[in-house]
């Protein structure tokens, strides 16, 4: 990997907390921002349309809410790591390597936990973060990186957790509030000038995919409302909260990129929060294609689905 020392705009996103680490530069006019909550939700979630882009000339960057302090981690897997922190920190530069990101970019908050945990109520937790501050940091990642397409989480957050529920407002908010200039008007201070991304999307799936898994979970008798280490992630209720398909991205040539990526985050793969990774491999073989919904511009219903986060939009 080809880190990067210094990079346009790092010392300003430093000044509002954002621990950027420039990886693979590249000379682009296109730029995607994909904002998540935790190390992992890149690999598990969107790997091979990432890898896709990367591939073809397309700077890819990640913010990552926090450092995923709260997952479940065997403790062969510390050794070496002074906190579960630290692990999935090296976990996700691991990952960013595989799918050749140019940058991850950690917001600086602490992992909240499932809802009703503990951990829901440190003062350093992602859902405790003042949310003018939280929108703050993502609008300035906006007018650094000067994306064209932002990418985060749908209103239910994939299967709930309360952080990726927060990436969600957080983002939508920051997204329409990145191109004016009378917003966070002091970032204009370090550099940062207003920056109006085109395109907004939310990562979805096919009802058939939910359902496999669904069937899956009760072969193995599992209760399909109680997934997950913590039993605590309900897919009945994920299935409910799907969003429409609006754009297709195949990305089946990408699953040996998609499945290192997903393999560095080996402290997660015993079966924490991420339902996916419960499904076989040749499951998700068959889901060669990655779904989203189009929120920016708004969609008006086609006979055709999109097949390119980029398209109509000036090379």
């Amino acid at each position: 990997m080809n880190t990067v020392t210094t990079a346009p705009h790092q010392t300003a996103l430093e000044q509002f907390g954002i621990e950027s680490h420039w990886l693979n530069p590249v000379p682009t006019r296109h730029t995607l921002l994909v904002v998540y909550a935790h190390p992992d939700d890149e690999s598990f979630g969107n790997a091979g349309t990432i890898t896709r882009y990367t591939t073809t000339g397309t700077a890819v960057h990640y913010a990552c809410a926090t450092r995923g302090e709260c997952g479940t981690v065997d403790p062969k897997f510390l050794d070496g790591y002074a906190d579960v922190g630290q692990l999935r920190t090296a976990e996700q530069m691991c990952a960013a390597e595989a799918l050749g990101l140019s940058g991850v970019h950690f917001l600086g908050y602490r992992d909240s936990g499932m809802t009703g945990s503990s951990d829901n109520e440190d003062p350093n937790a992602f859902v405790q973060a003042p949310f003018g501050q939280a929108v703050g940091q993502v609008v300035a990642a906006i007018r650094a990186l000067q994306p064209q397409v932002v990418v985060t989480f749908g209103p239910y957050g994939g299967y709930g957790h309360p952080d990726h529920i927060m990436a969600h407002k957080v983002t939508q908010a920051a997204f329409h509030l990145a191109g004016d200039a009378t917003a966070y008007a002091e970032q204009a201070e370090a550099g940062l000038v207003p920056w109006q991304p085109t395109k907004l999307y939310y990562p979805t799936f096919t009802n058939r995919f939910l359902k496999i898994a669904l069937a899956f979970m009760r072969l193995r008798g599992q209760d399909p409302r109680k997934v997950g280490q913590n039993a605590d992630i309900d897919l009945v209720e994920a299935l409910a909260q799907i969003t429409p398909i609006t754009t297709a991205i195949y990305s089946g040539p990408m699953l040996a990129r998609k499945e290192q990526a997903v393999a560095c985050h080996a402290s997660q793969l015993g079966g924490g929060p991420a339902f996916l990774r419960r499904i076989p491999r040749i499951v998700r073989q068959l889901n060669s294609t990655e779904y989203f919904t189009r929120i920016e511009p708004p969609w008006e219903p086609q006979r055709t689905l999109e097949r390119d986060l980029f398209g109509r939009i000036d090379p």
